[in-house]
Parts: C-alpha cells; sequence; structure tokens
C-alpha cells in the first residue's frame, strides 16, 4: 500500500466519522412520520394540548403541520427539517415558534419513543415531550 492510498483512506474515514457526529450522514434513524401529541405546561396557565403531524417531502426532508385544538389552530405549517444526529429543530413561521428537541429511541435503536425539548416562543422556554398519538 502506497503511503497516498493510506493517507486518502485516513481523510475519507474522518470525513465520514465528522459528517456522521453532525448528522449529515445520519440515515439510519427510524422514520419520524406520523402523528405526534403532548401538552404545553407553562406555570400560570392552562395545558395546552399539541399534535403534530410529521410527513416526508419529494426530497426527503421533514415537513409538518401543527395543530393546537384548544386554540382553534389547525394545520399551521412546519417548515421542512432534517434531524442532525438525534436532534431536531423545529420552527413554526405562522407562530413565531421554535422547538428544540431529542429523540428518545428504543434500547435497539429502531423506534422514536418520544422527543424531549423545550418548545421557544416570545422569550421563553416551556419543555415539551411529543408521544406518538394514539389513533
Amino acid at each position: 500500500m502506497t503511503r497516498t492510498f493510506k493517507y486518502h483512506r485516513h481523510v475519507t474515514a474522518l470525513i465520514l466519522l465528522t459528517l456522521s457526529s453532525l448528522g449529515i450522514a445520519d440515515e439510519g434513524l427510524p422514520s419520524l412520520e406520523g402523528r405526534w401529541q403532548g401538552e404545553l405546561v407553562a406555570a400560570r396557565y392552562q395545558p395546552i394540548p399539541l399534535i403534530l403531524t410529521i410527513t416526508t417531502s419529494a426530497d426527503d426532508q421533514y415537513t409538518g403541520a401543527l395543530d393546537i385544538p384548544s386554540q382553534f389552530q389547525a394545520g399551521v405549517p412546519v417548515n421542512p427539517f432534517s434531524p442532525r444526529g438525534n436532534n431536531i429543530t423545529l420552527r413554526v413561521p405562522a407562530l413565531q415558534v421554535e422547538f428544540y428537541g431529542n429523540l428518545v429511541l428504543n434500547d435497539a435503536g429502531t423506534e422514536v419513543l418520544a422527543i424531549e425539548g423545550d418548545w421557544s416562543q416570545s422569550g421563553e422556554y416551556v419543555p415539551l415531550r411529543l408521544t406518538p398519538a394514539a389513533d
């Protein structure tokens, strides 16, 4: 084996490792498609139920729609997003909301059990746990 070949092999391995840590090469994550439900619970307000429906777009990014039944909101668009490792960021421009979440996987890493994170709106952060919705 020549030195040049060894060098290229090491550089390739380093690039793949870097991409994997950035979440760009993570195609092995389980799908997020489906309906997810949770409740926003802020100290001085009644819990607000949320339903997030996630689908896959033609360019293999996820897209979504948010329902907030208690506020008569249905189908509010969520910007396209892709997981970065086990992290996701959802943006809902119409509501000026961002959600920073972590995927909670089963032990085998084959199923997303929940998405846990922080709902950010008007400078406040509220914890939110989304779980698969029972149909």
